[in-house]
């Protein structure tokens, strides 16, 4: 065999050449599995993070599906944030082991048509999704401090504390403070009439003192908005704070009592300029639901007392809604000087200009009484004032 045949294989290659292909060939494999490998992780941290993020979508696969049952046991503190939906909600839930499941949870919001809301929450592990559900509404509930309009400082007060705020705390940020504590400069004998009626979000870390200066900012872009300037704005809150007591939610009803009210106080006034209203004196001494009031209270010596006090009383008697307010602004024209509600279940009133005809309109009510209330309750009425 000759040189040339040793060196030569049988696909014509020389050993040399050969040597080299084998070595190009596994440069390629390698770069290969390289590229496969690198495809392979790439694909894995892509799975694992949609994953985590879909966990709690398959909750039934991983967590066995179904509910669990009872209050739960320990303590979990859950975040909802507000831009949750309530399939996140239950996700994350089943993720902190919550509920066992997802479709339970979300089959409760579907058949209350449940709006489910942001915050922080104190919740234990393996909870039923009705009890979840439960713990998050009330939870809410908490969170939140609703005054309703015509509420009393008393009311404000019972709702603060109810949201979890400390009532000693709460006593200090309201009892003898005046709208000028809270940058509000108008004169008035308290805070009375100046905590605006809304809804309020409470934090764990909002104080009695953050609540009240929320109210009363609300208040000051009330009085703003409806340019009433701050001399003023104790007359108007006053007023209308009695209109919102006395008048239904009738608007036209509203705006007729709040000039009975001026022409009592007018020039022209058949009480003596008093308003002689049983709704200040039940201030006073806390009102009945019908604000009814004795012969007794009306003796007394407060200058919320109008049977013996002419002019308004000092200040508002509750924080008075803003249509009530428009109704002060915006009196009715008449020369009414009497009004009486002759159906208290349908707000129906009856306004007279003279007293005479005021009768008439009160026997209609006296009727309506016998007609719908019981003996004890009659008796109470025909021991009240003769309101309006």
């Amino acid at each position: 065999m000759n040189l040339h045949e040793e060196l030569t294989s049988d696909d014509g290659l020389t050993r040399v050449e050969r040597r080299a292909q084998q070595r190009r060939i596994v440069v390629r494999r390698r770069r290969t599995v390289a590229i496969v490998a690198l495809a392979v992780v790439v694909l894995l941290v892509a799975c694992g993070a949609a994953f985590a993020g879909a966990r709690g979508a398959f909750g039934d696969l991983f967590a066995g599906g179904g509910d669990y049952e009872g209050g739960g046991e320990g303590e979990v503190v859950v975040e909802v944030l507000p831009s949750m939906s309530a399939k996140q909600i239950a996700n994350k839930l089943v993720d902190e082991d919550v509920i066992k499941s997802a479709d339970p949870f979300l089959k409760i919001v579907k058949d209350e048509d449940l709006v489910l809301q942001a915050g922080n929450f104190a919740m234990k592990k393996h909870m039923s999704a009705q009890a979840a559900i439960d713990t998050l509404k009330e939870a809410s509930a908490a969170n939140r401090v609703q005054i309703p309009e015509g509420s009393t400082l008393v009311k404000i007060k019972q709702a603060m504390v109810k949201a979890g705020l400390k009532e000693a705390e709460v006593d200090a940020a309201i009892d003898k403070k005046k709208p000028r504590d809270y940058g509000l400069k108008v004169s008035a004998p308290s805070l009375e009439g100046y905590l605006f009626p809304a809804t309020y979000d409470v934090d764990p870390k909002t104080t009695p003192k953050d609540l009240v200066q929320s109210m009363v900012n609300k208040t000051r872009d009330e009085l703003n908005s409806l340019a009433i300037d701050n001399d003023d704005a104790n007359r108007y809150l006053t007023l209308a704070s009695i209109i919102q007591v006395e008048a239904s939610g009738d608007e036209e009803t509203r705006a007729k009592v709040a000039r009975v009210l001026l022409n009592r106080l007018g020039s022209k006034s058949q009480t003596n300029g008093m308003l002689q209203l049983d709704s200040t004196v039940a201030y006073i001494h806390g009102a009945r639901e019908d604000l009814t009031t004795t012969a007794e209270q009306r003796k007394s010596k407060s200058p919320y007392n109008t049977y013996k006090v002419k002019g308004l009383p000092p200040g508002p008697i509750n924080s008075p809604g803003e249509d009530t307010v428009r109704a002060a602004q915006h009196p009715a024209t008449g020369d009414w000087q009497y009004f009486v509600a002759t159906n208290p279940d349908t707000g129906e009133t009856k306004f007279a200009a003279n007293y005479k005809d005021h009768q008439k309109n009160v026997e209609e009510y006296r009727a309506w009484l016998r007609e719908h209330r019981s003996a004890a309750t009659k008796s109470a009425d025909a021991n009240s004032g003769q309101d309006a």
